[in-house]
């Protein structure tokens, strides 16, 4: 990864080590959650994160993604905070108008809304939580706070879970309150640290400095939509559900999910240095690609690697979740390209970005949503979570190679991409078999197969990253000595 590959590997492990702390976290809280709740709060809870998600996507106007795309066109400090704090107080003004003129509407004409008003305010609430939080992880992303930002990550599932398991226990016996309280209370506490520890960001005094607030503007109003449409996109399955079954339906849904999220040790990590490090990359050396496609190939094993092993996995891990949530495992297997296609297409957008062509993911999102809700539409009446499952993994694979396809066009980068389709398929196989048919010996051999092509596949690879892996360790291990 030329000559800054042992930087972004150190950033990589920190972030990667609290993204650790973070599943293991999960993994030891999700049981006895799951236990002492029914699945149809915590299917609420998965809609009350839908509309969140989807609000923050839209109301941060696009601007998150312009103060990263923005930030290393000037080394000076004065233009970044200035940056920062057009983008930010932008967002977070439309922000509050819109949750305030939601929850008036809601209480003096009572909009038919699923949530009662309670939950509706702690919904407001939370859009804002995670708006501020939102720029608050960014910040420390584009500087390179690891760290702290591994922290923050830490301290967000810690508060999280506690709060729920305290209220649940002892205090509240609405299940769907405490659940959403808990959210809300992590994204507080993660956001307070995080500004902490980004003061100099935080300070909104008058500066002499100027930005070109137009093109900023230009840059990031297209992924209002595009954002709005693939957060639309993601919420398609739940959506399904919501419609066509019940909340303890969107609960197992969910939980699946929960269980795919112990494959967000790889993708959380890789995802927040990545971003920010391409762009320096590009500004850097425009010409030289080698950084953006040896990241490529090496995501693209790690991910398929983990996401072949825990499908092979799926009836350990659903044993975690308690038999009121043991329907899980078979909805697992297509929803690991969730995170594997997600993950692999942040390295083959480049193009996207660097061209400022961002009105592209626009047709991005909404080729992704169509395939999405016509395989929802077909599927989850039939079959139900499995059918929502198969929809998602289809269409975030869609979603890969329209962001490949519209960056290669205006900045080619040679991605070795038939290697790539073979295992994916290879895959989609394998998570098939594993979602319809329950024959260990023949999922353990489908298995064996799998992993040995993708090694053969892979292979230089492979040996790239026991290198790079290597030289990371040594030189770790001679500072400290």
């Amino acid at each position: 990864m030329r000559r800054n590959e042992n930087g972004f590997l150190n950033h990589l492990f920190k972030i990667g080590i609290g993204t650790v702390i973070t599943v293991l976290i999960g993994l030891l809280t999700t049981p006895i959650i799951t236990r002492i709740i029914e699945p149809s709060s915590y299917g609420q809870l998965s809609i009350f994160q839908m509309y969140t998600n989807i609000s923050v996507m839209v109301l941060c106007l696009g601007l998150d993604q312009a103060f990263v795309r923005f930030f290393y066109d000037h080394d000076d400090i004065g233009y970044k905070r200035e940056l920062f704090r057009f983008c930010f107080l932008t967002s977070l003004s439309v922000t509050i108008f819109f949750c305030g003129i939601f929850v008036i509407c809601n209480w003096f004409f009572k909009l038919k809304f699923e949530f009662d008003f309670f939950i509706t305010i702690l919904l407001a609430i939370n859009i804002i939580g995670s708006l501020l939080n939102n720029f608050a992880l960014l910040v420390l992303r584009v500087t390179y706070q690891s760290s702290t930002y591994s922290v923050c990550n830490i301290l967000y599932k810690l508060s999280n879970v506690l709060t729920v398991i305290i209220l649940v226990k002892f205090i509240l016996k609405n299940d769907t309150y405490s659940l959403c309280i808990g959210v809300t209370t992590g994204f507080i506490i993660s956001t307070f640290y995080a500004i902490a520890k980004s003061r100099q960001y935080w300070k909104f005094g008058t500066t002499e400095k100027k930005i070109n607030k137009i093109s900023i503007i230009k840059y990031g109003l297209p992924f209002i939509f595009s954002m709005g449409i693939t957060q639309l996109f993601e919420a398609l399955d739940k959506i399904s559900l919501n419609y066509y079954c019940a909340y303890s339906d969107v609960g197992i849904y969910a939980s699946a999910m929960s269980i795919v999220n112990i494959f967000t040790i790889i993708q959380t990590a890789f995802n927040a240095v990545w971003g920010p490090r391409q762009v320096e990359e590009y500004v850097n050396s425009p010409e030289d690609t080698t950084f953006i496609q040896t990241g490529n190939q090496i995501i693209t094993a790690a991910m398929f690697f983990g996401g072949l092993s825990l499908i092979f996995a799926k009836d350990f891990f659903a044993l975690l979740l308690g038999p009121k949530f043991r329907e899980a495992a078979p909805i697992l297997p297509f929803l690991v390209f969730n995170p594997i296609m997600y993950t692999i297409s942040e390295t083959t957008c480049s193009g996207i970005g660097i061209s400022k062509k961002s009105y592209l993911n626009i047709m991005v999102g909404l080729g992704a949503c169509i395939v999405n809700f016509l395989g929802n539409m077909i599927l989850v009446p039939v079959i139900g979570t499995k059918g929502a499952a198969i929809s998602t993994g289809i269409s975030y694979f869609v979603f890969w190679a329209l962001r490949t396809f519209f960056s290669n066009k205006y900045y080619y980068i040679e991605y070795k991409i038939y290697k790539f389709i073979v295992i994916t398929f290879i895959t989609m196989a394998y998570a098939g078999y594993n979602t319809f048919f329950d024959n260990f010996l023949i999922s353990f051999l489908g298995y064996l197969g799998a992993i040995s092509l993708l090694f053969f596949l892979y292979k230089d690879t492979i040996l790239i990253s026991i290198k790079l892996t290597k030289s990371f360790i040594m030189k770790g291990s001679h500072k400290l000595g």
